[in-house]
């Protein structure tokens, strides 16, 4: 007979995507220094980014990747969700969306995208949006086993968005810590939140929820 699966173990996994985004951490403090002669991040070259994004996102593809299948072998856990979205549902994530695309322009005076454009030019820009796209999939993971963690120990669903709260208090509370300026932080973690409810809202759909946070966060 199979063991039931602990709560726990969903726990587990949301710190595990977490860490995954720490990989970059070790990519800029141990192995670039390395490879480009202890150049800082902030004086990389177009070249030197580029690498870095691209090492960044391999290692990021690779950890989501064992996630989602250990977390199906292991866990019995399918990340892939396909749920009918309701039309209430859709109305909240995209004004959830748009608030968060409002508070992008707030802190950049101008659409992030276009900020991101005109700062780094096309080549850079390309690169670091696929950079993005590849930081959101750990990102809704964290969401995803988050909520699943919190409703397993609760032994039903849940309309509280705790996979958000995790988020918050995970990737949310280290920007408080990298970003140098409290505002920055406490806006990041407003945004995990509003990634918990997104994913509520579209019913735990897989395809939905990472679209709805990739544009919250790009745009």
């Amino acid at each position: 007979m199979k063991n039931k699966t602990s709560a726990w173990e969903y726990f587990w996994f949301a710190l595990y995507a977490f860490a995954g985004l720490g990989i970059e951490m070790l990519l800029i403090g141990v192995i670039e220094p390395m490879i480009f002669g202890g150049v800082k991040l902030s004086d990389y070259s177009a070249t030197q980014s580029i690498i870095h994004w691209v090492l960044t996102c391999i290692c990021w593809g690779a950890m989501g990747y064992v996630l989602v299948s250990v977390s199906k072998r292991k866990l019995d856990f399918d990340i892939f969700i396909h749920k009918k979205i309701t039309s209430q549902g859709a109305l909240i994530t995209l004004i959830l969306v748009a608030a968060c695309i409002a508070l992008n322009f707030f802190d950049w005076g101008i659409l992030k995208i276009v900020g991101e454009f005109q700062g780094n030019g096309l080549l850079l820009f390309v690169f670091q949006y696929i950079y993005y796209f590849f930081e959101v999939v750990l990102v809704f993971l964290i969401v995803a086993f988050g909520q699943k963690f919190v409703e397993t120990l609760l032994k039903k669903s849940s309309h509280i968005p705790w996979g958000g709260m995790i988020l918050a208090l995970t990737w949310g509370a280290v920007h408080v810590l990298t970003k140098g300026n409290l505002t920055d932080g406490l806006g990041t973690m407003a945004f995990s939140l509003m990634y918990g409810l997104m994913y509520l809202a579209l019913e735990k759909d897989t395809k939905w929820s990472y679209l709805a946070m990739a544009a919250a966060f790009m745009i």
